[in-house]
């Protein structure tokens, strides 16, 4: 054979040789890549793998058609066994078996005190109050809301994101309204283990992330901005205030179609007697002197003592995190503006609803939100300790707010009551709001993905009657 007849034969065969390690090196590659895809995709898959325990009851709702008195019967039935064991009288033995109870109380969307209350006014306020597990302070803010003139008017949702015998023993003590219970099916107490709680294979909140990439662990690549991992107990909040909003303007028979105010408070808020007169005075100063106003506000932080010269004056101005989180009050058509921003506050990397939404507020809507303040603050915050309090030793003394509370109301009690409600100042809208640093914790894509997907969960059961 001649040399140059070798040489070829050899430069092949190195070629072939070549282009086999190149496509095990490829292939390998490609697998890496499509595990991490896999693991960087858990958030939105979740969804799917729970899809039967989470998302069952309202596909049934929305594709089983039942003859009318068949429905009708099975209704009763369905109340009449619930009914017969309340909330408070539950002792689940599992997690999962926690989960079948709380699907079964969104699927139901049972309003108690129907037999009292059976009708409510059309332009009746519903009332939403997020929940977590603090009994003592969730119990003032049922009897401040009981103690409320006109309170009778109102539909109560309880949002739970915690099942506690004691809490739901509160609230099944409520009589003075229509109530219905709604429970955050991705709740922390629901998935301890796994995500959206704290998978056990997640990176340490702190841990360096060359590394978290060495150990791979589940989140290594996303870290937040300021290089810590996802804290799940920290994100509950955020994802609970989202999909909250989304259940009651989009998910509820009972508001679906409400086109009046849905009032936002939280378990360590208090009311005062006139709150709900005084929100509809508002409502009808915002129809006829301020369409512009997105949102109105309740409570204030920074309380005068003195209600003489505000107890019937609103400010007007643009809406801040820090200043009007507090007793907030929209309709559908605010909804519908924060809505079209839903990537937006998704996406976020921030772990605070409020801090999200002023972001959203100034860097995705055509206008900043616009606020009615009442200068007389019907609503108030007791929590003396929780998530933003820096002691975390101090002992809860929600007797002590309470007393400052009632003897600031006691003391203001000529200004309380207002005939009508007047706009003290307008603030420049154009007035640029002071950028605010973001906090971190809403990095991983889990969280986002999960946080979008709210809007397709309630959309499953838009058919049902």
């Amino acid at each position: 054979m001649r040399p140059s007849r070798v040489l070829k034969l050899l430069i092949v065969a190195s070629l072939l040789v070549a282009a086999f390690f190149y496509i095990v090196k490829v292939t390998n590659k490609d697998e890496e890549i499509r595990t991490h895809d896999e693991k960087e995709d858990r958030g939105i898959d979740f969804v799917e793998e729970h899809k039967e325990e989470n998302m069952e009851p309202v596909i049934k709702e929305e594709h089983e058609e039942k003859k009318p008195e068949e429905e009708s019967s099975q209704h009763e039935e369905a109340q009449q066994s619930e009914k017969s064991v309340n909330l408070s009288e539950r002792n689940p033995s599992s997690v999962q078996e926690m989960r079948s109870i709380i699907n079964d109380v969104n699927f139901n969307q049972e309003i108690h005190n129907l037999d009292k209350f059976p009708k409510r006014p059309e332009d009746g306020i519903v009332i939403v109050v997020q929940v977590h597990n603090r009994p003592e302070y969730l119990e003032q803010l049922v009897k401040s809301l009981g103690a409320a003139k006109s309170i009778e008017k109102a539909l109560l949702i309880i949002s739970h994101d915690y099942f506690s015998k004691e809490v739901n023993k509160i609230v099944e003590s409520i009589d003075y309204c229509q109530v219905m219970q709604i429970f955050f099916p991705f709740a922390l107490q629901f998935y301890p283990d796994e995500f959206p709680g704290q998978d056990p294979n997640d990176c340490p909140r702190d841990i360096p992330r060359d590394r978290a990439l060495e150990i791979e662990c589940t989140n290594a690549a996303y870290p937040d901005m300021y290089g810590h991992y996802r804290e799940a107990p920290f994100t509950m909040t955020k994802h609970h205030w989202w999909w909250k909003a989304h259940r009651v303007f989009e998910g509820l028979k009972a508001t679906r179609d409400h086109k009046g105010l849905v009032m936002f408070l939280e378990e360590d808020h208090i009311v005062s007697q006139d709150f709900y007169p005084t929100m509809e005075l508002m409502a009808k100063l915002q129809q006829s002197e301020c369409p512009e106003c997105d949102i109105i506000t309740m409570g204030l932080y920074d309380r005068p003592s003195n209600y003489q010269s505000v107890g019937d004056m609103v400010d007007v101005i643009t809406w801040q995190s820090s200043k009007h989180n507090m007793g907030m009050a929209y309709t559908r058509d605010t909804w519908a503006k924060i809505r079209s921003c839903s990537k937006e506050f998704c996406s976020f990397d921030d772990y605070n609803w409020d801090w999200t939404l002023q972001h959203v507020s100034g860097r995705c809507l055509p206008s900043t939100l616009t606020t009615m303040v009442i200068l007389g603050p019907r609503v108030f915050h007791i929590g003396t300790c929780g998530m933003h309090h820096s002691n975390k030793d101090a002992k809860c003394e929600v007797g002590k707010e309470v007393g400052y509370v009632e003897d600031l109301l006691r003391r203001n009690k000529p200004y309380l009551d207002p005939s009508g409600l007047y706009i003290k100042q307008r603030f420049d809208k154009s007035a640029v709001i002071k950028t605010m640093k973001p906090n971190g914790g809403w990095a991983d894509p889990r969280d986002k993905r999960l946080c979008m997907s709210y809007a397709k969960m309630q959309m499953v059961g838009q058919n049902d009657t």
